[in-house]
């Protein structure tokens, strides 16, 4: 039998969508393989990294008991006693090298409270002066947020002038119930009517802490939030603050002298103090240049994700984000023979203010960028 024009046109037509048919589906196969491939990576991955990210909190714990303990003979350092740094002051919350080592994909830093606001510590006067840094001399607001911390804090449910109790709260969006009790945690300072106006921008966890009993910030260990939030200190004064104590420790309130202005000085004395605490924030940050080696090795066949690599800025490049994320652990040591104890676990922590890291130190001798004589 012999096949017409219009089969074979037929026939020809069946073979080309039966073609395009198979490479669709030879597509979708080879993309689900590939998706499911990467699946497999991340997930190793992600786990790799929290792997990564418990051996680092436990070096770190141990990194708290090792600092508790006397120098073994022999290690003492070579520099004049007036010259040389507590170790203690390594927990400022700068990126540390742990006497255990930890995987290279992540950065240790450890806080110590003693660098932070204790708001237990807050007397009426103390709380009106750091308000007053943040809303300035404003009698009717300072009243009115007076009367709301003291309801906040107060065991009755009676309103005073300004203040606000439990009938306020409960018409609120999402309606709560004052505590009635001292603070629990820095967060619920923002619950409290109008001071969410207050600190709107602050970093709370970075600026203030519930543990402890010591009133006052050590510049030793401060963050750049707490100290901005001291009455007398400006950015200016701040920056210098936390590059000077890179190479050499703050004793007293003369070694402040030599930079800040005493009338500066003078406003922000009664808040500096010089001791340390028993409780750490150990937080724990992923290393972007590890986790990108990492990944390059892992997917050096993938020329598409290589060439995206390629156009992304080298790690030394990328600016620095103010903010940054971290796992963080709060604890308390409790001696040597045991690890310490965890008060407060926060997956999704955010980092105080990094950007001091950014200024060159190098220069120290000299004037530095804020025209003042920083040589100690």
């Amino acid at each position: 039998m012999k096949t017409t024009a219009s089969q074979r046109g037929a026939i020809l037509i069946m073979v080309l969508w039966f073609i395009a048919i198979a490479t669709v589906i030879v597509a979708t196969l080879a993309s689900e393989t590939r998706l499911s491939a990467q699946v497999v990576l991340y997930n190793k991955m992600g786990l790799q990294t929290w792997n990564d990210s418990l051996q680092a909190l436990h070096a770190a714990q141990i990194e708290l008991l090792i600092n508790r303990m006397p120098d073994p003979p022999g290690t003492e350092e070579l520099k004049p006693l007036s010259e040389r740094k507590h170790k203690r002051y390594r927990f400022n919350g700068q990126v540390l090298e742990l006497a255990y080592p930890i995987p290279n994909t992540v950065k240790v830093r450890i806080y110590d409270h003693a660098g932070k606001i204790n708001i237990h510590r807050l007397t009426k006067q103390r709380l009106r002066q750091l308000l007053e840094k943040r809303i300035g001399q404003n009698p009717d607001k300072m009243s009115a947020l007076e009367d709301t911390w003291n309801d906040w804090l107060d065991s009755d449910d009676m309103k005073r002038v300004n203040g606000a109790e439990t009938d306020y709260y409960e018409t609120l969006p999402t309606p709560y119930e004052p505590r009635n009790s001292k603070i629990e945690t820095v967060e619920e300072l923002l619950l409290i009517k109008g001071f969410d106006e207050v600190f709107n921008g602050v970093n709370m966890d970075s600026a203030f802490t519930v543990y402890g009993n010591t009133f006052g910030v050590n510049p030793n260990f401060a963050t750049r939030e707490a100290l901005m939030l001291l009455p007398g200190l400006d950015s200016a004064s701040v920056d210098i603050i936390l590059k000077k104590r890179r190479k050499k420790e703050f004793k007293s309130h003369s070694d402040l002298n030599e930079f800040i202005e005493p009338e500066q000085l003078a406003q922000s004395r009664a808040w500096i103090n010089f001791s340390s605490s028993n409780f750490y924030t150990i937080a724990l940050q992923a290393n972007p240049e590890a986790l990108e080696k990492s990944e390059t090795e892992n997917d050096q066949d993938d020329e598409a994700d290589e060439a995206e690599q390629a156009d992304q800025d080298s790690p030394e490049t990328l600016p620095q984000p103010e903010n940054q994320g971290a796992y963080m652990v709060t604890v308390q040591p409790r001696g040597y023979n045991q690890l310490p104890k965890i008060l407060m676990v926060n997956p999704y922590g955010v980092l105080p203010d990094t950007r001091h890291e950014q200024i060159s130190s190098d220069d120290e001798d000299d004037e530095d960028e804020w025209g003042l004589n920083t040589s100690f």
